[in-house]
């Protein structure tokens, strides 16, 4: 795929054109990651060093040790003990060896973590899709975080036993960290005795890592070497899975602004550290996760941020064409029209980024939940589409995901055991389903808000409370209190597909009396055997949400609207819980659990990939759809909501298409959409990855939030994606 590309981007504002061709060492490293990804390794890196370390630390544990301690002593062994890989062409360096176990070691290690077993069960929760505050790390650097945490130790009281924990635990954290940004570069400078020809750049980053230990960093090239070496200890030491780079126009833009200006840097110079860093993702995060990176959006006081940067940032992705990281384009009313123009021109390649997110909704919710303003414009999807403000926060996402059609399988099932007498109308049929979802929204916040309690003891940790708002300021850990924001967000699954069904319901059991709910059930319990013509009647013949049909979509309307509510009605932890519309893959993996369902929907099939309309079935445009998912105010579903949609090629080959395809894009934004994300490839293009998949290994599409490698997927997955509505005209 990448072999197509443009060789040259002219960015808006940089007098000199780009190439979106690697460097050579650059270009071999991005193959390297491409392989890895597709021979696949597990979630967790088989790293027996740090677990042989982990056991050793635990051994020196006693009653008597404060928790905090303990959690900082388990982060420092972890990380002191973190093999890494160094090589030639790396941009930025540090990254850990991971490689595939033999199942004698494999053995070994599970024999080697025994001890382990007798650590208090960690109580669970979310713990990844960390966004540190690079900020604060670039402006006072890994010593000023240190010296933090000494002053904050010398203010407490002397009765203050777990605020002087908190803060001695802090300190064994960072002092870890300069530990191990030392012996990164230490590593470097061996390479260099090792590598004569290459010693030059081996030097270099040698140098970068020990300022970088010793100060805050000064140059573009030290910050985006702290930021990366941030991302793996956080990730691989502290188990914070999914740390993105976040803001990178933001947070890296003033150095490079300030090394364009002395001539220490050049635009391609910066494009090359950016993608190897993007690189770096690709060789450390395994593939069906995520990780992501925004970029323009508003500051504080409602001034636009795009800059050189934000177009590096997204150049880079076009240069990598790796699954790593998805890029969006935070949009608001003032985005410039050069930015747009250019997002367009890069989703004509067919590389499916950026995606756009609304940076009027999404701050306005953000504030309902009591973020500043300045906050509520620093958000970051937290590597899907779920919203965390970034570098202060303590949230989980995606817990739990809902499914819709579950729920509506269920009344009926009630129905036809006689557990309750036959529902007299739609509405009290809808008055079952509700119920249920409430049931399981409950236990859900009460089985949470216990775990967001257990957390305080078993949980802890120490490196992220440096690097996050507002922790040291009040001596007080990421898991007991210390983050500026604190909430739990959730998801439902399959909206269109409930809201279909609801409309088949009606019309042919309540309004034509064609059949009873009992029969109905029994049709779908078979999956729709001998009544295939009945099913495509369903399909083809009643009304479906997403085409602009005011009588679905206000069923749709009023479910959303339901779901919101009924959710934030609850607390964890003392906050409201937090509703979301999205799915990751989970639409294919509780479709797969799944019956067939009313809408004509076959069991086993995925559910909607989003808040938009069902697969296919948005056959009235792609306006018309996204009128549909706008009838409905987004501005709590702060858990996420995604709408796709598909365009054939030749829909942005012209700059006409082009500004069509943003009008419909920027329709979606003006009506209140949370977020929209573009396929841009055929049907034929994507059957033919199926039955070639060694032809289009770095094909990648979006899929519900997130993107992937489409010959990664899962054939449901794969399936779920060609079958959405292909848009060859407007």
């Amino acid at each position: 795929m990448i072999s197509s590309q443009e060789t040259l981007i002219r960015i808006p504002g940089i007098d000199q054109p780009v190439s979106l061709t690697l460097p050579q060492p650059l270009a071999s490293l991005r193959q390297e990651a491409l392989d890895r990804q597709k021979r696949g390794w597990g979630w967790n890196a088989p790293l027996s060093e740090m677990t042989l370390a982990e056991v050793a630390a635990w051994a020196d544990h006693t009653d008597q040790e404060n928790w905090q301690i303990w959690r900082a002593r388990r982060f420092a062994a972890r990380l002191g003990h973190l093999p890494i890989e160094l090589e030639t062409g790396e941009p930025v360096v540090g990254k850990p060896l991971i490689r595939q176990l033999t199942d004698d070691e494999t053995a070994q290690q599970e024999k080697d973590a025994e001890p382990l077993k007798s650590v208090p069960a960690f109580s669970g929760g979310d713990t990844g899709h960390f966004h540190p505050n690079y900020a604060k790390l670039f402006e006072l650097g890994i010593s000023g975080l240190l010296e933090k945490t000494v002053a904050g130790r010398a203010a407490c009281g002397p009765d203050e036993d777990e605020k002087l924990a908190f803060y001695d635990a802090c300190r064994i954290a960072m002092e870890a960290f300069e530990a191990f940004t030392r012996r990164v570069g230490a590593g470097c400078q061996a390479k260099a005795d090792e590598e004569p020809d290459a010693a030059d750049e081996w030097n270099n980053l040698a140098g970068i890592c020990d300022r970088i230990a010793a100060g805050p960093p000064r140059t573009f090239h030290e910050a985006c070497q702290l930021m990366f070496l941030t991302y793996v200890a956080s990730w691989f030491a502290e188990d914070h899975v999914m740390t993105c780079y976040g803001r990178m126009d933001r947070t890296l833009g003033g150095f490079y602004e300030a090394d364009i200006a002395t001539g220490r840097l050049t635009p391609q110079e910066a494009l090359n550290i950016i993608s190897g860093m993007y690189i770096q993702l690709n060789r450390t995060c395994p593939y069906s996760l995520a990780d992501g990176v925004i970029v323009g959006g508003r500051d504080g006081d409602g001034n636009d941020v795009t800059n050189d940067l934000t177009y590096l940032c997204l150049v880079a992705r076009w240069a990598t064409w790796l699954c790593y990281p998805t890029l969006a384009v935070a949009w608001h009313e003032n985005t410039p029209d050069e930015l747009m123009d250019f997002s367009m021109e890069m989703l004509s390649s067919g590389i499916n980024d950026p995606a756009f997110f609304n940076d009027e909704v999404i701050p306005a919710g953000l504030q309902d939940h009591g973020v500043s303003t300045a906050d509520s414009h620093n958000f970051m999807n937290s590597t899907c589409v779920e919203i965390k403000t970034a570098g202060n926060s303590n949230i989980w996402v995606a817990t739990r995901y809902h499914n819709c059609c579950g729920a509506l399988l269920e009344a009926m099932r009630r129905q036809v055991d006689g557990e309750c007498p036959p529902a007299a109308d739609l509405d009290e049929l809808q008055d079952r389903i509700r119920a249920i979802l409430a049931d399981q929204v409950r236990e859900t916040a009460e089985s949470l808000d216990k775990t967001w309690s257990q957390r305080e003891q078993t949980g802890c940790f120490p490196f992220a409370s440096c690097i996050i708002d507002d922790c040291l300021d009040r001596g007080l850990d990421h898991d007991r209190g210390g983050c500026r924001y604190n909430w739990v967000e959730n998801s439902f699954v399959g909206l269109a597909n409930l809201t279909d069904s609801l409309v088949a319901i009606d019309d042919l059991v309540f309004r034509n009396g064609e059949m009873t709910l009992e029969e109905f059930y029994a049709i779908c319990s078979d999956n729709f055997a001998d009544h295939e013509p009945l099913r495509q009647r369903i399909e083809t013949g009643l009304p479906k949400y997403g085409n602009d049909d005011d009588r679905p979509d206000a069923i749709a309307t009023a479910w959303a609207d339901y779901l919101c509510e009924m959710t934030e009605s609850h607390l964890i932890g003392g906050h409201r819980y937090v509703p979301g519309f999205f799915c990751h893959i989970n639409h294919a993996w509780l479709g797969a659990d799944t019956g067939a369902t009313p809408d004509g929907r076959l069991a086993g099939l995925a559910f909607a990939d989003g808040a938009g309309a069902a697969q296919g079935r948005d056959t009235g445009g792609p306006t018309a759809s996204v009128l549909s998912t706008t009838k409905w105010s987004h501005r709590k579903a702060l858990g996420g909501l995604v709408h796709n949609v598909r365009f054939s090629r030749p829909m942005l080959e012209t700059p006409r298409n082009r500004q069509a395809v943003r009008t419909i894009v920027e329709t979606y934004l003006r009506r209140g959409g949370f977020e929209i994300q573009l396929n841009v490839l055929s049907t034929e293009t994507l059957r033919d990855a199926q039955k070639n998949p060694q032809e289009y290994r770095d094909l990648v599409v979006r899929v519900a939030g997130y993107s992937d490698y489409f010959t990664t997927l899962m054939k449901e997955l794969q399936d779920e994606v060609i079958a959405r509505t292909e848009f060859s005209e407007m």
